[in-house]
């Protein structure tokens, strides 16, 4: 277990749920993550503390996460309103609630479990938050939470919470001992693995796969030290093209592109970078630019987020390096083609 203190406190919180109407939300959109951290743990409130839950996700739930929650039988209701309480999962930022973001103002109890640095200060004084960056994804949590009250889990469960783990670890490319160790635990219930991903994974599509060639085709790159960092602009799969300049070599990516409400940027970098240089990508950048520029920020360390209320996309691309030549200590060099 990682952190028991904080097991410890979440379950004394929770038990005070006991018999309550609670409300379940995760971050705009959900993740299997979020999904499956939020499933297992209807079950323990139902199960432990005979609290009756309703679900939610804000906004709209991609294809690849409904394809998780039919498989798991855990449907969203529409009256999560009605909630005595609310548990917010996985979510780096009030923002990233959406529409639910009311529910911060309404008078009721809220608790947020998650695992990103960026919700201890965003949260404060809206909601009271249980979170720990010793953990890789808040299904991890959730495992030491059902370990630490003797919840036995079933397989369903156990498939949830190995999807969530697979997921934020970036398919385990970036588990850790501890983090194995409990896909292991997670395995001995009859998981079947490629059964379960496979019917999760979701086919690259001719736009997304056009939408990647676009960025590359659009590239800057900047060299700080040793780094590289890819530049693109892109109107949609921002994330998507971010993770595949990051695997044509850059060591960061950036994608920005308009969407109706502003300007999205998406990060991403290697493992290495993360490690080497204490740059977290969803506090120190995308967090930064989203304050700054009149939206939020968040995600983990090597994968993030921003949404900003601007129009200019150059702008917002030349601030995120700057953002990064800060915290390297050097300043950006054009690589010019």
């Amino acid at each position: 277990m990682r952190d028991q203190e904080l097991i410890k406190s979440l379950s004394m919180r929770l038990a005070g749920f006991s018999g309550k109407l609670v409300g379940i939300l995760t971050h705009s959109g959900g993740d299997p993550d979020s999904i499956g951290a939020s499933y297992t743990l209807s079950n323990i409130l139902k199960a432990v503390w005979s609290a009756r839950t309703l679900f939610k996700i804000p906004s709209e739930a991609s294809s690849h996460n409904r394809s998780l929650l039919e498989r798991l039988d855990f449907e969203e209701s529409d009256e999560v309103d009605k909630a005595d309480v609310f548990i917010v999962v996985d979510s780096g930022s009030p923002e990233q609630l959406d529409e639910f973001y009311r529910i911060l103002e309404g008078g009721r109890e809220v608790i947020v479990i998650d695992h990103h640095s960026t919700s201890l200060e965003s949260f404060k004084n809206m909601a009271t938050v249980f979170c720990s960056e010793n953990y890789q994804s808040v299904c991890e949590i959730i495992f030491d939470l059902a370990e630490f009250l003797g919840y036995e889990l079933s397989l369903s469960e156990a498939e949830a919470l190995f999807a969530g783990i697979y997921y934020d670890t970036v398919r385990l490319s970036i588990a850790d001992e501890e983090t194995m160790k409990k896909v292991c635990a997670l395995s001995s219930f009859g998981i079947n693995p490629r059964e379960l991903l496979s019917g999760l994974e979701i086919k690259m599509d001719i736009s997304e796969r056009i939408a990647r060639l676009k960025s590359a085709s659009r590239m800057s790159v900047y060299r700080i030290k040793d780094w590289l960092i890819a530049v693109s602009r892109l109107g949609s799969f921002q994330s998507s093209s971010a993770r595949s300049l990051v695997t044509l070599g850059a060591h960061v990516a950036i994608v920005a592109g308009e969407s109706d409400d502003g300007i999205t940027v998406s990060f991403r970098s290697i493992r290495d970078f993360a490690d080497a240089t204490g740059v977290n990508l969803a506090r120190d950048v995308a967090a930064r630019i989203g304050a700054e520029m009149g939206g939020h920020g968040g995600g983990h360390s090597s994968a993030a987020k921003a949404y900003c209320n601007e129009k200019d996309v150059e702008k917002v691309l030349l601030r995120c390096v700057e953002l990064l030549s800060e915290k390297l200590g050097a300043p950006a060099e054009l690589i010019k083609p």
